[in-house]
């Protein structure tokens, strides 16, 4: 009887787990880990910011030889990976994400490089 189950518990699995190729479990298994995946600079370009706060951070960047683009305060990838520089060579989190304890920093920075 034991034996039995045994055998239907595995025949029910193969027939479960053998209905797919290897390669559908494959992708199926590559866009499950994609959708579980954060893409950081997509959550930088989606923060709804203040074009006038974008244009000061760019203008601070600017000041701090880490951003070479225009003060218009259009927040592109090329700001966002100014921001991040800037986190990572200042302890914060580099996510691109433009805080207050980031535009703080930034404002001190900027500061200290005019003095």
């Amino acid at each position: 009887m034991r034996v039995s189950r045994i055998i239907a518990v595995a025949l029910m699995a193969l027939a479960f787990f053998g209905c797919k190729d290897s390669a559908t479990r494959a992708r199926e298994a590559e866009e499950l880990i994609r959708k579980q995946l954060k893409d950081p600079m997509a959550d930088a370009l989606a923060q709804k910011l203040p074009p006038d706060l974008v244009k000061e951070a760019q203008q601070h960047l600017g000041k701090l030889r880490e951003y070479q683009g225009q003060a218009d305060g259009t927040l592109d990838s090329v700001t966002v990976n100014a921001i991040q520089a800037f986190q990572t060579a200042h302890g914060l989190t580099a996510n691109g994400m433009l805080t207050d304890e980031t535009m703080k920093k930034l404002r001190e920075a900027a500061q200290q490089k005019s003095s």
